[in-house]
């Protein structure tokens, strides 16, 4: 409304004074499209700029994205790992349990059959070394439980932070997401803006150059 007003008076006026006036209208014109045009770069500038951190965040997701899979399927072969460990323990103490009840056995066999004494001295013997033989590999057994119950831990341990390096990023991701937009929508108000600076620009060059 302010434009229509001001080009009536234009016409309206002097020649010199309608000169002055197109004049300063255009000075203000132009200045305001230079500042449009200011806008329109510094946001281009910060949308480029948004783009470019967004793949990266993006990227380093995708890096932690492969890490907790890696990490995933290392606890799983390692709760197999402690299974089969605990089962052999068991086994084990099932052998060592059974060899001691056939000492006792043998024992009684010693007090009642003494024709048999020296064999079953040597079975005895034997089935000692079979259970020292047995509690060598159950403290072999017992320490390498220690490791995978300790690697379990540190797995559990990395899985959480890997947890939390997601948590962080998806939401570093979400938040530059929406600057993107909001630098998409500045960018595309002041293009808007700089067209219609640029056309009342033209139009005033085109009003002066027909006035002079």
């Amino acid at each position: 409304m302010r434009t229509t007003i001001f080009l009536t008076a234009l016409m309206m006026a002097t020649p010199a004074w309608a000169q002055t006036t197109a004049q300063g209208g255009l000075d203000r014109l132009q200045t305001n499209y230079n500042n449009s045009k200011s806008n329109l770069e510094d946001y281009q500038k910060n949308l480029k700029i948004t783009e470019g951190n967004l793949t990266e965040v993006s990227k380093a997701k995708s890096q932690v994205e492969a890490q907790d899979k890696d990490v995933a399927k290392a606890s799983e072969e390692n709760k197999k790992n402690l299974e089969a460990v605990g089962a052999r323990e068991a086994e084990l103490n099932a052998l060592i349990q059974d060899e001691q009840k056939q000492i006792q056995a043998e024992e009684q066999k010693l007090q009642e059959l003494e024709k048999l004494t020296a064999q079953l001295k040597d079975n005895q013997k034997k089935r000692q070394a079979n259970i020292q033989n047995y509690e060598e590999q159950k403290r072999g057994v017992a320490s390498e439980k220690k490791e995978w119950q300790s690697r379990q831990e540190q797995i559990a341990k990395t899985q959480s932070q890997v947890k939390s390096k997601l948590t962080a990023l998806s939401g570093q991701e979400t938040d530059w997401k929406n600057k993107k937009r909001g630098y998409e929508g500045e960018v595309g108000r002041w293009q808007k803006e700089v067209d219609r600076e640029k056309k009342l620009v033209d139009t005033y060059q085109s009003l002066s150059e027909v006035k002079d």
